[in-house]
């Protein structure tokens, strides 16, 4: 039977542990049976381990838990604790993986589990965001952290995915402004759509949907009868995103208002 650390937790950890993360994050891929007898004596870190490996999630957490009470000087302590809060995170307890993640930091400070600690705990904040339209506090929570890993951890090799969860949340900002953008738009309110995806261009600049956001902002622009920043934006859209789905469209849109202004000149 698939162990059901691995099919509960979200594919983005999956991905990392198939990247060679560290042990924790590999028993969460691991294939075991159920139902199998624990061989290792109550309150030991063996037995916690068991469990988790055997995805036997709810044995496994008091048992970490029992252990690391018991023998919080044990040099298996903090190893016992980041086990913990990975368990939570593949039984999608989001919130409480964050705590035991900043548990772990807090008692154990000089720990070689601190920095995976913090990265795990950027990925807890991340995890609790849901569908675009839901609360992004989530979102927040994970960029300021993973701004503050960057910053503690400059050489550390979870860098690379703390740069493609920066880009992700970047992108999810996007879309949720977007959607915000969308219903000014059906309310007739142009200008507070204006002012939106301007925010978004100054602040989401990194976002791989920027080339989106400056056609709105070209179209929302010809709503204000605005000529002059709808061709800043259609020529910007041409110039720096060759490439975008809109870029065609904005070609013939340059041209039909440098024609409309000649005719007018």
């Amino acid at each position: 039977m698939v162990n059901r650390i691995a099919a509960a937790v979200p594919a983005r950890l999956r991905a990392l542990a198939g990247a060679g993360l560290g042990a924790g994050l590999g028993i969460l891929i691991l294939l075991a049976g159920c139902g199998l007898h624990n061989p290792y004596p109550v309150g030991s870190f063996e037995r916690g381990a068991y469990y988790a490996e055997h995805g036997n999630n709810l044995e496994a957490i008091p048992a970490l838990e029992s252990f690391v009470r018991h023998n919080p000087t044990d040099s298996l302590a903090p190893e016992a604790q980041y086990l913990k809060g990975m368990t939570y995170m593949a039984t999608a307890e989001f919130p409480l993986a964050a705590v035991e993640f900043q548990i772990l930091r807090k008692d154990y400070p000089v720990s070689d589990r601190v920095e995976d600690a913090l990265f795990m705990e950027g990925e807890a904040y991340l995890s609790q965001v849901g569908h675009v339209s839901r609360d992004m506090t989530g979102a927040h929570q994970a960029r300021l952290h993973f701004v503050r890993f960057m910053e503690e951890y400059p050489s550390s090799s979870h860098l690379p995915a703390v740069e493609e969860r920066l880009q992700e949340i970047s992108d999810m900002m996007v879309r949720k402004r977007l959607g915000q953008v969308k219903v000014y738009r059906q309310l007739g309110r142009h200008q507070a759509a204006a002012l939106a995806l301007d925010d978004i261009l100054r602040f989401e600049a990194g976002s791989n949907l920027i080339d989106d956001v400056i056609w709105e902002r070209a179209r929302t622009a010809g709503k204000l009868e605005d000529e002059a920043t709808a061709g800043d934006m259609y020529q910007r859209l041409i110039n720096e995103y060759p490439d975008s789905r809109h870029t065609e469209s904005a070609r013939k849109a340059l041209m039909d208002l440098r024609d409309k202004q000649e005719q007018e000149a």
